[in-house]
């Protein structure tokens, strides 16, 4: 078979949903050639596969072939492809900075501008670029939009990647809201035009004791970053992911893991932590839960409800008031809890907390060999973790001034702390399963919501992930939905005249010009116009 025809049989492969099919057939390509295209794809399938590492090494390589090439279009795709990656991996300020690239290419920008957006930081490194730049920035003349989008004139191609980037650096900007100062997701680690490998990095072989650790540092440091990219791997692999959100004076988290033993499960809340199981051994080997709060909550006030997707939680804060977020600072990411989006915690942060916790070289952990039993591995790294974490409660946690001034600044703005979920919620209430089942007290309350849509189904948000693409459709129809709303009586009739005798294919929003014109349909190219019966 030729590198083409693995190329085409493994992009139809992804299309379908055959990730790991996908991944082999275009590997067999890319050993060919170095296809942009072909890179692009198999990082977006890398991507569904939760290798984030080798998506973006993926998305990088595409991109550093494509500059090579001087192809800006594939260029601006495969920074869109990083931006993607990146914003899953919980780096959203160099989501956005990629994101932002990508319009700069869209927008006929040279290509090697020097526009300084990644050097846009506070004095603590931290972004400093919000949403509200974004959302005001961009004044596209309405009628080119709606002629581009409906394929009269212009780039459409152009128009489609510029909504792309747009929607992804939004919902980058918006996850920074929600980040205290400091937070890793704050920083900015990309360059414009990277270099990558030809080959991403492999995972370490079995970790084992470097002779003469005590004097030489580099061997030491280089064994703990191969634990740490064990870890790493681990955890976006196992463990589970979580939302909350909050009123004053509770917590609402939601865990989001399929077929608990309703039965047997139970939940254990102290006034800094929560220990929830036994639960399924599917995902993962660890039979329970540790949740290492922010702050103090009422144990005997606890409620927590099984789905068959998901456990609710409900706290009581011990002093009302908003937290800038669920878990303790230095337990994010060393519990197999992780947010809404898997993001491994730094091998800074993880140097630090091992440093803390008295191990002085990999071998002191004791561990099981990582390559016989990666789940008994993990899981003893887990339990050495958790018990440094239970002893040192109060030691690590973000400065009280901090975490005031964080708080202070989302009630002064009348902010609340959303779920942090880049899907939509879906406004329909679903019927609960017989395998739904509700314990002490009952099942968490509604979040109160001053949408026209009404009361927020909360339990759907988080059940999927959703399709990256998919949110473009939804940005062309909620702009097209919007201009009819507020155009005038003429606009709205040069629209739907328009638009019925063309079948869809057209759209005007001059009456002037619709008033006196028969609009015939006009399929896009490759496609061909048949009536309904035939």
């Amino acid at each position: 078979m030729s590198f083409a025809a693995f190329a085409d049989e493994g992009t139809k492969a992804v299309a379908a949903g055959k990730y790991a099919e996908g991944i082999e057939k275009l590997s067999q390509a890319i050993k060919e050639r170095d296809a942009p295209l072909w890179l692009l794809e198999r990082s977006k399938a890398y991507l569904r596969t939760n290798e984030f590492d080798l998506a973006l090494h993926d998305a990088e390589k595409a991109l550093h072939v494509a500059f090579s090439r001087a192809n800006r279009d594939q260029m601006t795709e495969a920074q869109i492809r990083r931006a993607i990656t990146l914003f899953r991996m919980g780096r959203y300020a160099d989501a956005d900075v990629c994101a932002f690239w990508a319009i700069q290419l869209v927008e006929k920008a040279k290509a090697t501008e020097d526009d300084g957006q990644q050097n846009k930081v506070d004095e603590n490194g931290d972004y400093v670029v919000r949403a509200s730049e974004v959302s005001n920035s961009d004044k596209t003349n309405r009628d080119q939009q709606i002629a581009t989008a409906m394929g009269n004139g212009g780039n459409s191609k152009a128009i489609s990647l510029k909504n792309q980037a747009t929607s992804w650096r939004l919902q980058a900007l918006n996850q920074l809201e929600n980040l205290p100062a400091g937070h890793p997701g704050l920083k900015v680690n990309v360059v414009k035009y990277p270099n990558p490998s030809d080959k991403p990095g492999t995972k370490p072989s079995t970790i084992t004791p470097a002779k003469d650790q005590g004097s030489d540092e580099t061997a030491k440091r280089d064994a703990w970053e191969n634990v740490w990219k064990q870890f790493s791997s681990a955890f976006v692999a196992k463990s589970v992911r979580s939302s909350f959100y909050q009123t004053d004076t509770t917590i609402n988290a939601d865990f989001f893991i399929k077929n608990v033993p309703a039965g047997r499960f139970a939940v254990s809340t102290q006034p800094r932590k929560v220990v929830m199981g036994p639960i399924t051994k599917t995902t993962f080997n660890s039979d329970s839960l540790q949740l290492h709060l922010w702050d103090t909550v009422k144990p005997a006030e606890t409620k927590y409800t099984v789905k068959s997707m998901k456990v609710e939680l409900v706290l009581k804060k011990e002093t009302p008031g908003k937290w800038p977020m669920l878990q303790r600072g230095d337990s994010e990411g060393f519990t197999n809890i992780a947010g809404n989006t898997k993001v491994a915690p730094s091998f800074e942060r993880f140097s630090t907390l091992i440093s803390r916790l008295g191990y002085n070289h990999p071998a002191d952990l004791n561990l099981p060999d990582v390559n016989v039993d990666l789940d008994a591995w993990y899981d003893a790294l887990l339990g050495k973790l958790a018990a440094g974490l239970d002893e040192h409660q109060e030691s690590s946690k973000i400065s009280t001034a901090a975490a005031e001034a964080t708080s202070s600044s989302a009630t002064a703005n009348g902010a609340t702390q959303p779920k942090s979920n880049p899907t939509q919620a879906s406004d329909s209430t679903p019927t609960a399963s017989k395998a739904d089942s509700t314990k002490a007290g009952g099942s968490a309350q509604a979040y109160p919501t001053s949408s026209k849509k009404g009361v927020v189904n909360w339990d759907k948000i988080g059940d999927d992930d959703g399709d990256d693409e998919s949110k473009e459709d939804a940005d062309v129809n909620s702009f097209f939905q919007k201009l009819y709303k507020d155009a005038d009586d003429d606009t709205r009739r040069a629209m739907m005249k328009s638009y019925i005798e063309s079948n869809g294919t057209s759209l005007s929003t001059s009456w002037a010009e619709a008033k006196s014109k028969t609009y015939k349909t006009q399929p896009p190219d490759g496609a061909e116009a048949k009536k309904w019966d035939e």
